[in-house]
């Protein structure tokens, strides 16, 4: 590990021997009770079943079939020793949803595996230890990436636990969400959670990722609201160990414990999709090293919300902190943007028919289909890797991909897609299918019907349109002149390009710097290995050029372009990448009285095609470098709220950030540019020394004075697990069309 690496490691485990509050180091605080969590990992694919391989309904018919009985059998074995050990298995309301629900969705065939439903009897008696107790759920749906939902899924999915909560008469006045792998997530999550009467979080962070400086616990606070936050570093923990000289994660260190409170928060928490313990006698050996950590102390199986109750009382004693954490897993996301399109175009649509009161969760329809679209945005995207470390050039690439594990790989994301058709299905014939059918098919790509279009022989000439916008372009397909004549700025020029389409190929060396960083206990899982070896690709940016302006011939003053784009070099479309041709379209717009002063600006599709599909690391990225101007700021929207992206903490999200709506470089009353993306949620922040790029490093805060301009990433394939790995993978998706607005927004015009 480089000295970056040795930096991050050396303050997190200095966080970790010293208390939140700065007191009493956790081997000598006195603990007197224990409160024990009974978990295991969920990923909705992936692994952790082996050797049968991880495709999402062999997930399913597992927990289905022998982890849900085994909790079960568990409990009631328990329940009979009528000793001082006891057992309550935690796990995910999603989960408990679906199977309580399996009868009554849409069939699930995945990859020609059937999902196999409970019986009745099964359900009864996982509903019998739900009434006992014994079978208990966290406050989320599953392990999500909260950054990639809007404010309406996002609260829709924590609707999930409390709908379960009031089927089972379960009354909790301190929960809590767990969240495991991912490292961090937005503050804009605290409203919605406060909303849903959630007091907690407890987050494990995946051990070979840098986590997030935070104090363990602390008082997480944004806009007037709250949350009890418990960060994990180095993993969810690990395993138990199997004896007290070996604790693993039952180990002191790994519990949560703040000086001069009395009780503890310890985790029995299993791997990747391990399911309960194995036996009584494995509970009983989870209670013996316990015992040896903290002698003396009782012992209990326990909940979230127990901890987070006993915590409440001296909440306003633990550390307080209103920043951003963010999410540095959050580059993968990008890694189908068919995918991501499909899945924010369902969301929103869905989110308009609840606001006009087409839609509620008392119609079964429509609690399917949410509980369905809840899936794209959680962590899990496919299988762990190809496991091939030698083709890696397009040539041996092409060769190669026919194997059973590059198959495997492409039916893994492929089923991951499913979920949106399965959205779809569960709505029936109610009236909102509709309008999902008919906007899912305005995302299909189309080369452009250039009918009254006029081929401009002065590509860089300056156009005057309508409500006094002007736009004139560069040889390389950027807006090289943007004038907004509501702020009265000119947000472009040669040095400040806007809407410049971004083709990155990377190499070792990206790799190398971001691990130095990065990398905590181990790999993070991005290394391409021996990719120099087998392919010596390079880390460039890759130049378009403007071949063809194309302009519509309009009576009015309003100004319609299309710019054909290709590479300078044919390389980046043959040996790695890019798509051969670019289509962007450009439609000025003036402001609209009759839709409430609607900001002028621009309408942009983007579409590319016949991307070529590589395993060598590369980023399709449309960017922004805007005018700066005095007395603005940047804003970045999720879930709802505006984010303040130089209020990040160290090892935080600095650069990279999932979007609702947009990226806004606004004044204190909200004048200024506006730079709204409807289908591309991922945005890599520029500074002076760094263009977009989807490595999440470095991790040192940044400040807003640091900020130049951003990339809406299309895709990027830098993981090297559990994401998409290569693009298209599929047959007919080698073109892409996005959507973006550009507003010029004063509240004076």
């Amino acid at each position: 590990m480089r000295v970056g690496g040795v930096l991050v490691l050396l303050l997190s485990l200095f966080t970790d021997l010293v208390n939140s509050d700065g007191g009493v180091p956790k081997s000598e605080a006195t603990i007197e009770k224990v409160h024990i969590i009974f978990m295991n990992h969920l990923d909705v694919g992936y692994n952790g079943i082996s050797p049968t391989v991880g495709f999402i309904n062999n997930i399913f018919n597992i927990y289905f079939h022998e982890y849900f009985p085994r909790a079960v059998a568990l409990s009631k074995a328990i329940e009979q020793l009528q000793s001082n050990v006891s057992f309550i298995y935690t796990t995910h309301p999603w989960l408990v949803s679906s199977y309580i629900n399996c009868q009554n969705g849409p069939p699930m065939l995945l990859n020609n595996i059937t999902l196999k439903c409970p019986t009745a009897q099964d359900v009864g008696d996982f509903e019998w230890a739900v009434k006992k107790g014994y079978i208990t759920w966290h406050a989320g749906p599953m392990n999500m990436q909260p950054e990639n939902m809007n404010q309406f899924l996002f609260e829709q999915s924590l609707n999930i636990s409390q709908q379960l909560d009031n089927l089972y008469g379960i009354q909790r006045k301190f929960k809590t969400l767990s969240q495991r792998d991912v490292p961090g997530m937005t503050q804009a999550v605290i409203p919605s959670l406060a909303k849903y009467g959630i007091k907690g979080i407890s987050v494990g962070v995946n051990s070979n990722t840098s986590p997030p400086g935070v104090p363990n616990p602390f008082l997480w606070q944004f806009q007037g609201e709250e949350v009890i936050a418990m960060w994990h570093k180095g993993g969810y923990p690990g395993n138990p160990g199997p004896n007290p000289s070996q604790p693993g994660g039952l180990s002191r260190k790994d519990c949560v414990i703040v000086g001069g409170f009395s009780e503890a928060l310890c985790f029995a928490f299993r791997t990747d999709n391990a399911g309960p313990p194995e036996s009584v006698k494995e509970i009983l050996s989870n209670y013996d090293i316990l015992e040896a950590e903290f002698p003396g102390a009782k012992l209990m199986a326990s909940t979230f919300e127990n901890y987070v109750q006993a915590l409440h009382p001296i909440k306003d004693q633990l550390p307080k902190a209103s920043y951003e954490i963010g999410d540095t897993w959050i580059p993968g996301i990008a890694s189908d943007p068919l995918k991501m399109s499909k899945y924010r175009s369902f969301s929103l649509t869905l989110q308009e028919c609840f606001q006009t009161g087409q839609c509620n969760t008392d119609d079964s329809r429509i609690y399917n289909a949410i509980r369905y679209i809840i899936k794209p945005p959680e962590h899990t995207w496919g299988l762990p890797t190809v496991n091939d470390f030698i083709h890696w050039s397009n040539p041996d690439f092409n060769v190669a991909k026919s194997g059973k594990n590059f198959l495997n790989c492409d039916a893994a994301w492929a089923e991951q897609r499913t979920f949106i058709d399965l959205a779809l299905a569960s709505l029936q014939d109610h009236p909102v299918a509709e309008r999902v059918v008919a906007q899912l098919s305005e995302l299909t790509p189309r080369k452009p019907d250039l009918t009254n279009y006029n081929i401009e022989k002065d590509v860089t000439q300056t156009y005057y349109c309508d409500d006094r916008i002007q736009v004139a372009f560069n040889t390389q397909g950027f807006i090289q002149h943007l004038y907004d004549p509501y702020n009265k700025v000119n947000w472009a020029s040669e040095n400040n390009p806007m809407g410049e389409f971004l083709y990155n190929s990377y190499n070792e060396s990206d790799f190398d710097y971001m691990s130095a960083y990065y990398s905590y206990l181990g790999n993070a899982g991005f290394y391409k290995i021996n990719i120099t070896d087998n392919a010596h690709p390079e880390s460039k940016k890759w130049p378009m050029k403007l071949q063809t302006l194309y302009k519509y011939n309009l009576p009015d003053k309003k100004c319609d372009f299309l710019l054909k784009l290709v590479p300078v070099d044919r390389r980046s479309h043959t040996w790695y990448g890019a798509p051969s041709e670019i289509f962007i379209q450009y439609t000025t717009r003036g402001i609209d009285p009759d839709v409430g002063g609607y900001p002028g600006g621009l309408d942009i599709v983007v579409q590319w095609f016949d991307k070529t599909s590589t395993r060598l690391p590369e980023s399709l990225s449309y960017g922004f470098t805007p005018t700066l101007v005095n007395d603005l700021e940047w804003r970045l929207s999720k879930i709802g709220h505006l984010i303040d992206p130089g209020n990040v903490v160290l090892n935080g999200s600095q650069y990279l950030h999932a979007v609702d709506t947009g990226v806004y470089y606004i004044d204190g009353n909200g004048n200024g540019l506006q730079l709204i993306t409807q289908d591309v949620p991922l945005v890599l922040l520029a500074t002076k020394n760094r263009s977009p790029y989807p490595f999440p490093v470095p991790l040192n805060p940044i400040k807003q004075q640091d900020i130049t301009g951003l990339g809406f990433n299309f895709y990027n394939n830098i993981w090297d697990t559990n994401y998409i790995l290569y693009y298209p993978y599929l047959n007919g998706d080698q073109g892409l069309k996005s959507r973006f607005k550009v507003n010029f927004f004063n509240r004076q015009k």
